[in-house]
């Protein structure tokens, strides 16, 4: 792929996660999440790529991307494991990668431990079984309904995991929810100042090439980062045909035409014009009779890039989610994008052009007794039944898929 052009400022780092418990052990990193950090603005976008991504790997030839790491540890790769997935990241999606971070399964549910835990909003229902040493019985069942739940490190570790009733798309999905949820935990107990202190524990956790002070660097540009110059995206079904490679393994192959615009348009940072601009605010007045949904709601707007300015209840009078339009003109309202999150046709919009002075948000989202927040996880990470474009593939392939995945 053509490397990807940022400002020169912009730092890169991989977050991978083991599949092994201790960092000791290098294993296969089934987690990949590309960070772009641009500390001008500053903004953040964060990069999902499923394991199965079939990917060309240096010395190796194509092969799914969670094993790059431990082959590049095996066969003595420049800078190990963690030069491979930098190489490999590079050369099948153009994102030059600065720094890696990568965690095992004690260090991951030591971090949210020492974190008190992690709000997580669960958007759908969601249910497995796990291997616990905890239990009486050696596993334990765990049922999440769409609500907020507050999960203590063995827990995220589960959530974060899951794939019984469902699939690596939702996954990363998923994954990149707790990463948000852990930011906002360590911002709120202020643990920046702690870093030098907790540095050799982390060590002892994490492993990484990022030094104390780049640390603390990035540390202080995420302290004064705005939530609405956050943004998620993720390699999913829309430049990805699944396929049997000849060694007979499920894989995703990647439209090779496809990569270097989707990989544009999600290691954007938000443009400087709206990044100096407020967004948009939405009201979410909560009718659906349960609590914890209109905090759900909330926290989906805030990945769209919507400002929540409140949450509230409502009686359950509404079979139909709304929204009401306070805002006075049309010029460049994002009303097709709510309209998109919920599901809803223009006959669900009620106008109320309020002056800006004098209306409470620029929006209020009525979550009705149709209002199911799974849709919405939907739209950007192109999965199920949602209609998705279909690439053309390249003239000359590297690799043609020639029969459906198993």
């Amino acid at each position: 792929m053509p490397t990807l052009e940022q400002d020169p400022e912009t730092i890169n780092v991989v977050l991978l996660g083991s599949d092994q418990e201790a960092i000791d052990s290098v294993g296969r990193t089934d987690v990949i999440i590309i960070v772009s950090v641009n500390p001008d603005i500053p903004s953040v976008s964060l990069l999902s790529v499923p394991r199965d991504f079939y990917a060309w790997i240096p010395n190796e030839g194509f092969n799914k991307i969670n094993v790059a790491f431990s082959h590049g540890e095996r066969n003595r790769y420049p800078g190990g494991g963690a030069g491979m997935i930098k190489a490999v990241i590079e050369y099948n999606l153009g994102i030059p990668i600065h720094y890696y971070a990568r965690v095992g399964f004690d260090g991951f549910v030591k971090i949210v431990d020492a974190l008190g835990g992690v709000d997580v909003p669960v958007e759908c229902a969601l249910s497995d079984t796990f291997p616990d040493e905890e239990s009486p019985t050696g596993s334990t069942d765990v049922d999440w309904l769409p609500g907020v739940h507050h999960l203590d490190g063995k827990h995220a570790l589960w959530y974060a995991r899951s794939r019984w009733s469902t699939h690596d798309f939702d996954r990363n999905r998923r994954q990149q929810q707790v990463i948000r949820g852990l930011y906002h935990q360590a911002m709120t107990l202020d643990v920046i100042p702690k870093l030098p202190e907790l540095w050799g524990t982390l060590k002892e956790t994490v492993a990484t090439d990022l030094g104390l002070d780049e640390m603390l660097y990035l540390a202080n540009v995420g302290r004064n980062l705005d939530m609405t110059s956050v943004q998620s995206s993720f390699v999913g079904g829309d430049v990805l045909q699944s396929w049997t490679a000849p060694n007979g393994g499920y894989v995703l192959v990647p439209y090779r035409d496809a990569i270097p615009g989707l990989v544009a348009d999600a290691m954007a940072p938000p443009a400087m014009a709206r990044a100096q601009q407020q967004a948009f605010r939405v009201e979410v007045w909560n009718a659906t009779g349960n609590e914890g949904l209109g905090h759900v709601a909330a926290a989906r707007l805030g990945w769209e890039g919507f400002e929540v300015a409140a949450v509230k209840g409502a009686p359950p009078n509404y079979p139909r989610t709304q929204i009401v339009d306070f805002t006075t003109t049309s010029k460049g309202s994002p009303l097709w994008r709510l309209r998109r999150i919920y599901r809803l046709t223009l006959d669900d919009v009620v106008a109320q052009p309020t002056d800006e002075e004098e209306r409470p948000a620029d929006f209020r989202v009525i979550l009705g007794g149709d209002y199911d927040p799974c849709f919405a996880t939907k739209i950007r990470w192109h999965y199920d039944d949602l209609p998705t474009p279909t690439p053309l593939p390249p003239a000359t392939p590297l690799v043609t898929p020639t029969s459906p995945g198993s």
